[in-house]
């Protein structure tokens, strides 16, 4: 290094100082099969120490600790990455480097006593795929790790960029909190960061909650409160957008969910990650699952223009759970993995995209971060979701947006981001998907979320002129719209509800599990006739006939009944299904009709949509919504 250049540091060595046992895994691995606990092998001293014990070895080897040197290799200019560790007692550091088949090999190695070691290694073979990482072996006493860290090399002049971070929040104001406290209290992220922007949407105001003024004062200057209507995520993403392009410091906005908690490290690294990168780089992170802390739900995502549905990338997988197995046992996670969007419950832009693509579209909820990806790759502007970068957040799966009113806006905004990005003829499967999935909740006597679909697919022939005055009513107006129907209905009190008293025959003998894709079309097209054609029991309207609990509801299951009692999505009561011949009718042939219109029209609403969306997402548009919200 000469002495006009210097190191900064793209990546520190962290390790948890809260619920150890629960993420232990994505920090340490101890390669002893058990989840890499502390206390058998290591001891986390601090935020960036550890003590290994006499004898053991560890390995950084991690979700969090290996360096993602395949990415950077091939979305920055770095081609030297430089590993500096600050080591206390005796022992041996072993550099290893993966393949993308996920083989790993030892590539350097030094003793140490009480000393600083350091190696140089070259970013220039992992195209495919492939991490760093160095591990820690004892001999006869315990050693520590005092800090380490990856940092590139950097002439004397060179500014690192600032982000905004813009937290959006509804009534989840304690959510909220915890979050901007996570970036209050690690002092070395602030290097990165510009302001801090919370755009409050709600009546439960995180100002008010217990322990704010503390946060508030820690931040100083820093933090931001904007209150405005609720507009959703696209909103309040939107302002904090906005703020960022008013700050001359900010080189970046970066996104951050109201209920989830941040590494603080990952935005460290977003940042730095941008900064090299050798166009302008949205950078995405991981979710990890809050209520099972070492389960990644997503580390890239892909999108299917036939389908206009998405995709985990690559061969990864949904929910791989660390404990189980770890980085260095998951060979398909050391494959770089394209990503075509990263949802923004962490995700970093830059304020040079903003000012060329525009804002978010004015959409509410769903669909908006894969649409703003997919419309940035058209200019140019990729999307990387970066190993080591991520967040905890509230899980999916005790969750069924089918079941609420936000089924509206993810088949309204699913259809609008294929009709703005999609190029495959008349949709591809889109219209058919439509169709059918309108059909699988009918045979679930799902009649309300029917409805919402409709509803949906209407306002898409409506045009896209309408969104920005539908951005502040229509969530109330989709909610009034399913009240009206019976399997919308959540009952609290189970005690006020008749027994389960079975009334209705079975059609053509007992009901099975489809366990092919004939046996399910021959099941459903038995479903069909008898929702059509048979008249419903009295006895279904006076008793539930069946308990269906949340988890287990699947068309078939409705298949040789009238009514029942199922469990809503987030456990609180049950709701009354029951089937309704007519509403079957009037719902199948709409379906049908919107279906075949949307296959029909398609092309023209396509290039309607593309013609106004630089109308919709620029800057002053959204300025307009701001100044004079709907009502």
């Amino acid at each position: 290094m000469s002495d006009t250049t210097r190191r900064v540091s793209v990546n520190n060595v962290v390790f948890p100082v809260e619920g150890v046992a629960e993420v232990s895994s994505l920090y340490v691995d101890t390669g002893t099969g058990d989840g890499s606990q502390p206390g058998e092998a290591y001891e986390i001293l601090g935020r960036r120490s550890v003590r290994v014990f006499a004898h053991k070895r560890i390995s950084m080897g991690t979700f969090f600790n290996a360096f993602p040197a395949s990415f950077w290799q091939r979305w920055t200019s770095v081609r030297d990455i430089h590993l500096r560790l600050k080591l206390e007692g005796e022992g041996l550091v072993s550099v290893y480097k993966s393949s993308s088949r996920g083989r790993s090999s030892a590539v350097a190695s030094q003793h140490f006593v009480n000393e600083t070691v350091e190696f140089d290694l070259p970013v220039r073979s992992f195209v495919d795929g492939g991490f760093y990482w160095f591990d820690l072996a004892c001999a006869q006493a315990d050693a520590t790790l005092v800090e380490a860290e990856w940092s590139v090399e950097v002439d004397e002049e060179w500014r690192g960029g600032r982000a905004t971070v813009g937290i959006t929040t509804f009534n989840r104001a304690s959510y909220c909190l915890n979050q901007v406290r996570t970036v209050a209290e690690n002092a070395y992220v602030r290097e990165a960061l510009d302001r801090v922007v919370v755009v409050d949407q709600g009546t439960d105001l995180v100002q008010d909650q217990p322990g704010f003024a503390a946060i508030a004062e820690k931040l100083g200057d820093v933090l931001h409160l904007v209150r405005q209507p609720n507009f959703g995520g696209s909103g309040g993403f939107s302002r904090a957008m906005l703020e960022s392009l008013a700050s001359e410091k900010s080189d970046y906005v970066l996104l951050l969910d109201d209920d989830a908690i941040s590494e603080p490290e990952a935005i460290l690294r977003a940042v730095r990650f941008a900064d090299f990168a050798v166009t302008p780089t949205i950078v995405g992170g991981g979710m990890l699952h809050l209520d099972e802390r070492a389960v990644l739900y997503t580390q890239g995502e892909v999108w299917n223009a036939r389908k206009s549905w998405m995709a985990a990338s690559g061969d990864s997988e949904y929910d791989h759970d660390f404990v189980e197995d770890t980085l260095r046992e998951t060979p398909e996670l050391h494959r770089r993995l394209n990503a075509d969007f990263n949802g923004w419950w962490m995700c970093l832009i830059p304020t040079e995209i903003l000012r060329t693509i525009g804002l978010s579209l004015p959409v509410f909820l769903k669909f908006d971060d894969i649409e703003y990806s997919l419309r940035a790759a058209r200019h140019g502007f990729p999307t990387v979701s970066l190993p080591g970068v991520a967040v905890w957040h509230l899980a999916w799966h005790d969750k069924d947006p089918t079941r609420t009113w936000e089924e509206y806006f993810i088949h309204r905004n699913r259809v609008i981001t294929g009709l703005l990005h999609s190029d495959v003829s008349r949709g591809g499967y889109l219209p058919l998907h439509a169709f059918l999935g309108d059909l699988k909740l009918l045979f679930m006597l799902q009649y309300s979320t029917v409805r919402l679909r409709h509803q949906a697919l209407a306002d898409v022939f409506a045009g896209p002129s309408k969104l920005p005055g539908w951005l502040g009513t229509r969530q109330r107006e989709v909610q009034q719209m399913r009240s009206a129907f019976v399997d919308a209905r959540v009952v609290e009190d189970l005690s006020t509800l008749p027994p389960v008293r079975r009334s209705s025959r079975a059609f053509l003998g007992a009901v099975r599990r489809p366990t092919n894709p004939l046996s399910a079309i021959a099941l459903a097209l038995r479903v069909s006739f008898r929702q059509v054609i048979v008249r419903e029991s009295p006895g279904s309207k006076e008793y539930p006939e069946r308990v269906i609990p949340a988890p287990d509801i699947t068309w078939w299951r409705f298949a040789d009944i009238d009514s029942a009692l199922v469990t809503a999505p987030d456990g609180i009561g049950v709701a009354w299904y029951q089937r309704d011949r007519k509403q079957m009718r009037r719902s199948l042939v709409r379906g049908a009709i919107l279906s075949l219109r949307l296959a029909l029209r398609w092309n023209d609403l396509s290039h309607r949509y593309r013609a106004e969306l630089s109308d919709l997402v620029s800057p002053e548009a959204w300025q307009k919504i701001l100044d004079h919200p709907a009502r």
